[in-house]
């Protein structure tokens, strides 16, 4: 990049090479996440990716459930946004959250720069399918179920992997609409023992946003300021956690009934 090496940092903020962000972006969550995870496995298991989670104990009945639920959950995320900026901070700190928010949407902007269709599916895979299973094999495959154990409680633990999951984005405004995704994720997880589901409701959250992003591209509207979605009023926040929580009652049965064919299945052929 033709900087000295104390100065790269604030390079590659300012870069305008869009796949270079996307490939560090890949890069990073790959030998922060998904690396950490695998060997986790390795030591809990011979079989290290299924001991995670990466099994073939699913139905297409899950999955629609998953992708209602994320449509459900966007109401709730959208609405917490909004919550979230209600909270009063100190001018010092409110001063350093936005800074962190600058820097994140001068990132996003260059990561965001698609201009063609080659652009975007890239992008959908890059930074959207791939982060997204990488973050699931850390927090939901490997982190959960630690805490899970250690607080002998499932939503503690999951309310704990949620967090963390929503630190690591180092976004204050983005803390609660996280939270609550991990939350949902979490407890995707947690039913179905499936981590493919929790990495495609993952990756739906996150090719959304692509897919806004590419949009606001094309037209030539990709500003900051475009970038801040309008939080949705409170009202709808209130109605997708119930659709939640209703939903989350079939998709419980649903997981049920899925887990018990597939260890049976698997007796079987024992």
């Amino acid at each position: 990049m033709h900087v000295p090496f104390e100065k790269i940092g604030d390079a590659l903020k300012d870069t305008n090479d869009a796949n270079l962000l996307r490939m560090l972006q890949f890069v990073s969550t790959l030998f922060i996440m998904a690396i950490p995870a695998t060997l986790f496995g390795f030591i809990m298991n011979r079989k290290p990716l299924q001991y995670i989670g990466f099994n073939s104990a699913i139905s297409g009945k899950q999955v629609f459930l998953v992708i209602i639920i994320l449509v459900m959950a966007l109401l709730v995320s959208g609405s917490l946004s909004l919550v979230n900026e209600m909270i009063p901070v100190s001018k010092t700190a409110e001063a350093y959250f936005k800074s962190l928010e600058e820097t994140y949407n001068k990132q996003m902007l260059g990561i965001a720069n698609m201009k063609t269709p080659q652009d975007y599916i890239f992008s959908l895979f890059i930074i959207a399918l791939l982060p997204g299973i990488f973050e699931e094999m850390l927090f939901r495959g490997a982190l959960q179920p630690v805490l899970i154990n250690l607080t002998k409680k499932a939503f503690t633990g999951i309310l704990l992997t949620s967090i963390f999951f929503s630190a690591i984005h180092f976004s204050y405004y983005g803390f609660l609409p996280r939270l609550a995704l991990g939350l949902i994720i979490g407890y995707v997880f947690y039913y179905s023992k499936n981590l493919w589901l929790a990495s495609a409701m993952h990756f739906l959250y996150n090719a959304i946003g692509v897919t806004q992003l590419y949009s606001l591209s094309k037209r030539g509207l990709l500003t900051p300021e475009a970038m801040n979605d309008d939080p949705f009023s409170i009202y709808y926040g209130l109605l997708g956690a119930v659709a939640v929580y209703a939903l989350f009652i079939f998709f419980k049965r649903e997981s049920q009934v899925v887990i018990s064919m597939y260890n049976f299945r698997k007796n079987k052929i024992r």
